[in-house]
């Protein structure tokens, strides 16, 4: 059907002469239609606008949740790196304790508890996320399981040493496992240069530096073997433990015992001095087991024995 004109007739309320106006249908029918163009335009406009600022909104979220996730898995690595720390010292003082048990010490490769299984994939979703951090959670997660996993083992490792102590409970009273004396290692076991001669040498024990006149306890029960003074050595102390086990403590201020002698272990059997060659007041302190000088540290035990 053609479109047709419209007359448009304005009345004023006053004597003003009367307009009018003649107003074509196709006009009108284009400003209506343009007015709806526009109205739908400005309605995207709007809508598109503030998905935009959802979509920015979240994203600043994420970005935020995902720094604070970082910062906690730092917290946690420091953590599990601690106890990382605390497993690795826990599985030295099980050997220590296994050889005072007289029981075999745990290999190695043992120490590395593996395991093995079918490779069944990580959850590929969070890696799509976040790989790098994903797999940081991942990596992490395996070390926890193998921490786990090393407890176990010094888990069942001590019950066996118990078992065994107290299937041999005189054998554990004879076996040295304290130290003889309070102070700091001032000198380890084995090779070193002479602290006054400055040749390589053996050195058959350890030098506890503390302050002259502090007792000297016997580490385990046994027999005064010997007081007497040596060369080098000044005053010296020997206690046997018996099982073929025998310790020696040099340069000594003065003896609280006399050979032959029965000590039980924590008993005062002399105080520290510089006698001898040294550069001043320490105890040197050695273990022989069948005649072979054995490194003292191998045989303390200050976490578990008083």
């Amino acid at each position: 059907m053609p479109f047709k004109d419209w007359t448009i007739l304005i009345v004023p309320h006053n004597d003003i002469q009367s307009h009018r106006f003649k107003v074509s249908r196709w006009l009108v029918f284009m400003g209506v239609v343009t007015g709806l163009v526009l109205s739908v335009g400005i309605s995207v406009l709007v809508i598109s606008s503030h998905s935009k600022n959802f979509d920015f909104l979240r994203f600043i979220n994420l970005q935020h949740e995902n720094q604070i996730l970082t910062q906690k898995l730092q917290d946690v690595e420091g953590k599990i790196g601690q106890m990382d720390q605390l497993i690795g010292g826990l599985m030295d003082e099980n050997q220590i304790f296994r050889r005072i048990a007289g029981l075999e010490l745990i290999d190695d490769e043992i120490t590395k508890v593996g395991i093995g299984g079918t490779f069944v994939g990580k959850n590929e979703e969070l890696i799509e996320v976040n790989g790098p951090l994903a797999m940081k959670v991942y990596r992490q997660e395996d070390h926890v399981d193998l921490l786990l996993r090393k407890a176990a083992l010094i888990g069942q490792s001590l019950q066996e040493a118990i078992g065994s102590l107290e299937a041999n409970s005189d054998r554990w009273t004879h076996t040295p496992s304290i130290m003889p004396t309070e102070g700091f290692i001032s000198s380890g076991f084995g090779k070193r240069s002479h602290p006054i001669y400055h040749i390589s040498q053996q050195h058959n024990g350890i030098d506890i530096s503390t302050r002259r006149g502090a007792p000297i306890i016997a580490p385990a029960d046994g027999m005064v073997l010997m007081v007497k003074q040596q060369i080098g050595y000044g005053l010296t102390l020997a206690l046997d433990h018996g099982y073929g086990l025998i310790t020696r403590y040099a340069h000594c201020s003065k003896s609280n015992v006399r050979v032959g002698q029965r000590v039980k272990r924590g008993d005062v059997i002399g105080f520290v001095g510089d006698t001898g060659i040294t550069t001043g007041p320490n105890l040197h302190y050695e273990v022989y087991a069948e005649n072979l000088a054995k490194d003292p540290l191998d045989y303390i035990l200050d976490n578990y024995v008083p």
